[in-house]
């Protein structure tokens, strides 16, 4: 039966067919704008199944819907038999016998080793055999040692040096040299029905930017924050409206909360850069209620308090930015600075309530929202 395309959203499509061209893609941008949801969606999609794939003759096990026949654009849209994905978490101690192969002790035996079969040499396996595909999900790449995870397996990485669709070398295949089962070197390459699938956060402080040869062996797929996204989950109309001192109900706690994360994200831009802005998401964490007044405003304020701590790592230090962005000389402000001196040396910090009142919250909010 014919595939219904147009149920595939835009951005799940796009790194389908990214995949596709050049089989790695590395997703990226700013937390909370999707990266985990999108590799979820295209995990499900990869693994395809129609009326006469993965069917479960007894009934036992629960299926997912039927899709129909594979679109023709899809990565090894040939391959029907099996499709698998293999997922993992870089960190810093992850190493190359964790992702292809080496040398560990045997546990119970003392002084035996034996070669271990990481994620992407498993995925690799089960890409050579006839009918199937694998799709190699890393989560976090740059929290751990990318480079030397991938290893030898670099060289061979990009699509025009992997193995032919039937398994054959080709002129232009990198063939490289790894354990073998009984520890011996051979020689392997990576097979065309093998895709790579990564995502990074480029904000995160606590590790290196990742080698840029590296990353010339991915296809870019990069997400923004949407305040589309944001304005349909608090049941907002598309267009900003005025944003009321006194809120009313709840749609105007949520128009001042969302007005306000637009223009933090707008600072953050210009001071630090769109790395560091915060998706839409992360002021998702659950259902906005509608339900009273107060509902509305203890979900604000769960929120701010996830707005005020990015702004805390953000602009750590920064004592000048943080009396902007707070918008501390404001009358509206809850907020204050104190400046004093400690050795001789002039100190400037911002002193207020940790968790704001509704009351102050929303005029906090709505100064912030006008600028």
């Amino acid at each position: 039966m014919p595939t219904d395309e147009p149920s595939i959203e835009p951005d799940v499509r796009e790194v389908l067919k990214a995949l596709a061209t050049r089989k790695n893609v590395i997703v990226s941008g700013p937390p909370g704008t999707g990266k985990s949801r999108l590799l979820n969606q295209v995990r499900d999609l990869f693994e395809w199944h129609d009326s006469e794939m993965g069917a479960d003759p007894d009934g036992d096990i629960p299926l997912p819907e039927e899709r129909g026949e594979i679109p023709e654009w899809f990565p090894s849209a040939h391959c029907t038999e099996e499709r698998h994905t293999f997922a993992t978490v870089f960190d810093q101690n992850t190493k190359y016998r964790d992702f292809m192969r080496g040398l560990v002790p045997k546990v119970g035996e003392a002084g035996v080793f034996e070669v271990t079969k990481g994620t992407l040499y498993r995925a690799s396996v089960h890409a050579l055999e006839e009918g199937n595909a694998a799709l190699v999900i890393v989560d976090e790449i740059n929290r751990g040692p990318a480079v030397a995870a991938f290893g030898s397996a670099l060289v061979g990485l990009e699509a025009d040096k992997r193995l032919g669709a039937h398994g054959e070398r080709l002129p232009t295949t990198q063939q490289f040299e790894l354990l073998g089962d009984g520890g011996e070197l051979v020689t392997f390459a990576l097979p065309a029905d093998l895709y790579v699938l990564a995502a990074m956060n480029e904000a995160d402080t606590s590790v290196e930017p990742l080698d840029v040869a590296f990353l010339r062996r991915f296809a870019p797929f990069r997400l923004e924050p949407q305040p589309a996204v944001l304005r349909r989950h608090f049941g907002l109309s598309e267009e900003p409206t005025e944003v009321k001192s006194e809120p009313g109900s709840p749609e105007d706690i949520y128009e001042a909360l969302a007005q306000a994360w637009t223009a933090l994200n707008k600072q953050v831009l210009l001071a630090r850069g769109g790395a560091y802005q915060l998706g839409h998401g992360a002021l998702m964490h659950r259902d906005a209620p509608t339900s009273s007044l107060k509902a509305a405003q203890d979900y604000a304020a769960e929120a701010w308090a996830t707005l005020r701590a990015h702004l805390d790592e953000v602009f750590f230090g920064d004592t000048r930015a943080m009396v902007d962005v707070l918008k501390v000389e404001e009358e509206a402000s809850p907020y204050d600075l104190e400046e004093t001196t400690f050795a001789g040396q002039s100190v400037s910090r911002i002193t207020g309530p940790l968790r704001p009142n509704a009351t102050e919250l929303h005029k906090l909010l709505a100064t912030i929202a006008k600028g």
